[in-house]
């Protein structure tokens, strides 16, 4: 009778595994689609970008930077003419304080872009116009010269506007620029340590049921 009773309790736990089975094969399938939904957001590296162009200019960017004033300019330009002795002021005023100020340079060469630098004698760097599509931001408002284009460090673009006193007006604003963009990424590393501290919950609960006794530990007819 007795062995009888077992032996019943035995089919008991093996009937239970395998209605169980289904179930924890699920909340696996679950924890994977959400560590899957987790997948960081692909930013756009400014700094990564400026590493493989080359420059009319000695002056290269700088390492710490908030938001980058990307100019697109040529020496055939008037208005473009007209704004260089704005971007040196303000390039000037800038330096330390999370500001940037780099010429895309539009033009027909190199060496036509390092000539006007010479010129003009630009203390901020300039991209020639060989490499300066390897920058992929934008163009400012209409797209016509001058224009210029505010972009923080990890690609997002604040603002945007054409023509010579568009531009000056940008310039003139920078510290609310660099303001928003220093908040901005306050409030990203926040939002990247929030998805961090999931993602680890989610593996330690993963962890935790996978050393939950299985099913395969139940009792049988051979333990008794």
């Amino acid at each position: 009778m007795m062995k009888k009773l077992l032996m019943i309790l035995g089919a008991a736990f093996v009937w239970c595994g395998l209605m169980t089975a289904p179930l924890a094969a699920q909340d696996a399938d679950d924890t994977a689609a959400v560590e899957s939904s987790e997948v960081e957001e692909e930013t756009v590296s400014i700094p990564d970008m400026l590493k493989e162009v080359e420059y009319a200019t000695k002056v290269k960017p700088k390492k710490k930077v908030y938001v980058y004033f990307f100019v697109r300019s040529h020496s055939g330009c008037g208005p473009c003419k007209a704004l260089v002795p704005k971007c040196i002021s303000m390039y000037k005023e800038m330096k330390g304080k999370g500001g940037e100020v780099i010429m895309l340079n539009c033009g027909k060469s190199a060496e036509t872009a390092k000539a006007w630098a010479d010129e003009a004698e630009m203390t901020y760097p300039v991209v020639t116009p060989e490499t300066a599509g390897k920058v992929k931001v934008p163009s400012g408002g209409s797209g016509g010269t001058p224009n210029m284009v505010a972009v923080t460090s990890w690609g997002e673009v604040l603002e945007g506007d054409s023509g010579y006193k568009a531009c000056g007006v940008m310039l003139d604003n920078w510290k609310d620029y660099v303001k928003e963009a220093k908040k901005a990424e306050r409030e990203k590393k926040a939002k990247e340590r929030k998805k961090k501290a999931k993602k680890k919950k989610s593996k330690k609960n993963k962890k935790s049921a996978d050393a939950e006794p299985s099913d395969d530990s139940a009792p049988s007819d051979a333990d008794f």
